[in-house]
């Protein structure tokens, strides 16, 4: 290994992770790491810890390291770290999931087979509890998914093995995400055996972002530990405060001979910027973060200055304009003329409200079908591209046009491989390969074609070309919507809308959009633009950072600014949340909020925007997170 994390001082924390993966009776451990902290660091050298103590053994055994993260991107960011290390192994966690899994066909087809027997169960139920006002069209989708599932369950008998896909089609063979997530969770934590083998392969399994991995998983991988201690190691790497998913267990409790390590450094953010984000956390848990961001100076490290405000502003006037005037104000204050520039990255504006960025990146229809009264899976999904709907165009349709757009075939073609249909092995039996490579590329270069702005394409006949021209495997509940002709919304009648009904409109909208808005929407979620969602930033950072909250324009009751600072009363539901110790909207406002502050490496702006500004101050001001002298108004910017 040779990445330049590995050289990094230790901690006291490196020390006493590298102390549980030494010792002859291995101790399982969870590391706690604030924002800035390092954690990736810490990963990375307690890798090279396993490398080093028990490198041979490993080998002799033909065994190896797990390390498995949340994202594809910090999969390859870690293994770019390790050095590309055979005795590591890293993974997101559905990949990790179903390299355990695959081998256990018979296993999986049992699955399958109760899976869908669930799936009509519930849809039956349904059905069955439809009243007079759920709209015909609700009606006809159940009847339709039923019938899918009912072709489903007759056609698996002739499915020879399962492989995993981007979408499930279990008459294909084909499993989804979800899909692999469950099947090992169900087999490792109901099966002493596969436990067994899988602390044999895997002796040290380290989980980056841990806050972040579902409750199943934990409790399968501590059963694993309960089972196998002693001779297997079981290491968590995360941060409760940078829970932003709701799928995500959040604090991981430790069993009984675990070690709980805290990391408290933090080396990114200034001192000013560190207040804040202790200010943030203090009500959230007891850890305190300490150092700062810190700069050599005639040979002496000294923290780095700079500077952190809140601005309380009315939504009775411009928005826009009112942001113009704040970067002005800050632009003088600082004697940083970057706060003026608006077209590059000098300052990374965060927004909940994604409204804004969708207007002027021109994905606005886009963003008002994921998100304008649609499901909350939908609103959530849009913020990481995770929604289901999505997901194909993200993860193939966007890359792949782009990628011969600008000639990288070598990037095509492994995006091909990993998941075109026709590329998949049992596609390929008894067909000439020369014929199938052909197809391929022309429908590849037509897919190019279609997502240009002058064909005038929408995302519905986008998907429906890759349904047809095999080069992709859809979601089944994306091909229930293609394949469905279903009737239009009654006018005028009077209806409660449900999730049934609010994912049909929604999906209307959705197939209805140019297919040309997705490319403003990839700038979005890559980062490419000045405009970031609050939820898509964890664990980037930027020098100068613009928060902007406001509750009146956004569309997420799972956030609340205005609860979070005490403007607003919390609900029954809020209070009878916080009562029964469940996740409560002031805490995901809490940890999204932290996460936000704790991007900046120096200068940190926030603003509020509130009908009634004076009470929004009070409020502020009560809270205590900034301090006087930087709670400012409208007066201070005119």
């Amino acid at each position: 290994m040779t990445s330049g994390r590995i050289f990094q001082p230790d901690t006291d924390a490196d020390q006493r992770v590298q102390a549980c993966l030494s010792s002859a009776e291995r101790r399982s451990f969870v590391v706690v790491a604030g924002a800035g902290s390092g954690k990736t660091t810490s990963l990375v050298k307690a890798l090279a810890t396993v490398v080093r103590q028990h490198g041979a053994v490993l080998r002799r055994r033909r065994q190896r390291v797990a390390c498995v993260t949340y994202t594809e991107i910090a999969a390859r960011e870690i293994w770019a770290d390790v050095g590309g290390d055979p005795l590591v192994h890293v993974s997101t966690i559905h990949s990790y999931a179903w390299m355990l899994t695959r081998s256990f066909q018979g296993d999986i087809r049992i699955w399958v087979e109760r899976r869908i027997h669930e799936k009509l169960v519930e849809l039956r139920a349904a059905a069955a509890a439809f009243g007079p006002r759920v709209l015909e069209r609700t009606r006809e989708k159940n009847r339709r998914d039923i019938e899918r599932y009912e072709r489903e369950h007759e056609r698996i008998g002739a499915v020879s093995h399962y492989i995993y896909s981007v979408g499930s089609n279990y008459a294909k063979g084909q499993l989804g995400h979800d899909d692999v997530i469950k099947i090992a969770t169900e087999f490792i934590s109901e099966r002493p055996l596969f436990r067994t083998l899988l602390a044999q392969q895997f002796p040290f399994v380290l989980v980056d972002e841990s806050q972040d991995t579902t409750d199943g998983i934990v409790q399968a991988l501590k059963a694993v530990d309960e089972q196998m201690h002693g001779s297997f190691c079981l290491g968590f790497f995360g941060d409760p405060m940078q829970r932003i998913y709701a799928t995500g267990i959040g604090d991981i409790v430790p069993n009984e001979r675990w070690l709980t390590i805290a990391k408290p450094e933090n080396f990114r953010c200034s001192t000013e910027v560190l207040n804040v984000a202790n200010a943030i956390r203090r009500s959230g848990d007891d850890l305190v973060q300490t150092r700062g961001r810190m700069q050599q100076i005639d040979g002496v490290l000294q923290p780095v200055g700079g500077t952190a405000r809140i601005f309380v502003l009315p939504t009775t006037h411009n928005r826009g304009e009112q942001i113009r005037q704040v970067r002005e104000w800050v632009a003088a204050a600082n004697s940083d003329t970057a706060w003026l520039q608006t077209d590059d990255n000098a300052v990374k504006v965060l927004v909940i409200v994604h409204r804004m960025a969708a207007i002027r990146l021109g994905f606005e229809q886009f963003y008002n079908a994921l998100n304008d009264k649609a499901p909350n899976a939908f609103k959530n999904g849009f913020l990481d591209a995770t929604a289901w709907p999505v997901r194909p165009l993200v993860q193939f349709a966007l890359p792949l046009s782009d990628a011969i757009r600008n000639d990288r075939e070598f990037e095509a073609m492994m995006l091909l491989r990993d998941q075109c249909e026709q590329l998949q092995k049992d596609y390929l039996n008894g067909r000439d390969v020369r014929v199938v490579l052909q197809n391929v590329r022309e429908a590849s270069h037509r897919l190019e074609v279609m997502m240009r702005p002058e064909e005038g394409r929408t995302i519905r006949d986008v998907l429906i070309f890759l349904r047809d021209s095999e080069l992709l495997t859809l979601d089944q509940r994306l091909l229930a919507y293609l394949e469905q002709q279903l009737p239009p919304v009654e006018e005028d009648v009077e209806q409660d809308e449900g999730d049934a009904e609010k994912e049909a409109n929604a999906m209307d909208r959705f197939l209805a959009c140019p297919a040309a808005q997705l490319w403003g929407y990839q700038r979005y979620i890559r980062d490419e633009s000045p405009f970031s969602t609050q939820q898509g930033i964890k664990g980037t950072e930027f020098e100068r950072v613009l928060v902007v909250l406001d509750d009146e324009e956004g569309t997420h009751t799972q956030f609340s600014y205005d609860k979070y600072f005490g403007i607003k009363d919390l609900s029954d539901r809020d209070l009878k949340n916080i009562e029964e110790g469940m996740d409560s909207v002031v805490d995901r406002t809490r940890r999204l909020f932290y996460v936000c502050c704790t991007r900046s490496l120096r200068d940190l702006v926030v603003i509020l925007f509130h009908k009634d500004p004076d009470l929004a101050e009070a409020r502020v001001r009560s809270a205590t997170i900034f301090s006087d002298n930087a709670i400012l108004n409208r007066n201070s910017i005119m």
